[in-house]
């Protein structure tokens, strides 16, 4: 039954982050960036979260030195992950975006295999090939805007593996998943609050509502996303929970063509299926 309460968690978190494109866009449109979006969706769950953890642990939050230590590194998969695919969706659609970002299954594969020895069969070999030549459908020779895109959501889908992989590989033995969240949470609004002044980007001239959705944004993904996802990721392992996200590209494609009118290539729409092919024939044949 645990392997399958995975599952489900994985699958409902990724539905959850499938919709994050959709409602960053309408913020964006509200007087939000890409960068504030960041720091509010940390800064409105942290709250939420501590509540969270404290009523699970009914106890004393604190951690070890060695445990801050890794929950400032993992932070750094945290917090870029959101900032870079956020930002790609200036560039090029939200569904395009997203598709490409799902090239971390394959990196988190590949991230396994090189630094923890782990081997990859025919299926996982393939399904890296598909992935890897889906992707490439979406790059545009000669458009530098939608290269950016292309090169930024790419880029956050390297931060992305790395944050799954340190994750499940690093020992939180005694952490509660709300607590993890609650200091990853923390940390994260207070380093891209530091990034927000440095870039000058930080801005408050949202509409009223602006600020309920970007509330609701991070409570949604920060909080209750990001926990099924760790739980998933706990029950059945780094690999399969991230190959098993596979219905957060799709959430997103589907919204955006229906709600934002976002219009797909022949080639996007191929490399869209190789992708999904590739996350789907890990997730049944592994």
């Amino acid at each position: 039954m645990k392997k399958y309460y995975g599952y489900m968690y994985t699958i409902v978190s990724a539905i959850i982050f499938g919709l994050m494109p959709l409602g960053a866009k309408i913020i964006y449109r509200n007087g939000s960036n890409s960068i504030t979006l960041a720091f509010h969706r940390f800064l409105f769950s942290t709250p939420f979260l501590y509540f969270l953890a404290k009523r699970k642990s009914g106890e004393s939050l604190k951690v070890g030195k060695d445990q801050l230590r890794k929950l400032v590194i993992l932070s750094v998969g945290y917090i870029s992950t959101p900032m870079l695919l956020l930002s790609s969706y200036n560039f090029i659609s939200s569904g395009t975006a997203t598709t490409i970002h799902f090239i971390y299954p394959v990196l988190v594969l590949l991230g396994c295999a090189i630094f923890y020895k782990e081997k990859i069969n025919f299926i996982r070999g393939l399904s890296c090939f598909l992935c890897i030549l889906g992707s490439l459908t979406f790059y545009t020779s000669g458009d530098s805007f939608a290269a950016l895109g292309f090169i930024i959501s790419f880029t956050s889908g390297i931060t992305y593996a790395f944050y799954v992989i340190y994750f499940a590989k690093s020992d939180f033995k005694g952490l509660e998943a709300f607590t993890i969240a609650f200091y990853l949470s923390l940390i994260g609004s207070i380093e891209l609050f530091l990034i927000s002044i440095v870039t000058d980007t930080l801005t408050f001239s949202l509409t009223g509502f602006g600020w309920i959705l970007s509330i609701f944004l991070a409570i949604t993904t920060s909080a209750i996303g990001t926990i099924l996802f760790q739980k998933g990721t706990i029950l059945i392992g780094p690999q399969k929970a991230s190959l098993l996200s596979t219905f957060e590209p799709l959430t997103s494609v589907v919204m955006g063509a229906i709600v934002l009118n976002e219009k797909l290539g022949l080639s996007s729409l191929i490399g869209i299926i190789f992708i999904l092919i590739s996350v789907v024939l890990l997730g049944i044949y592994d």
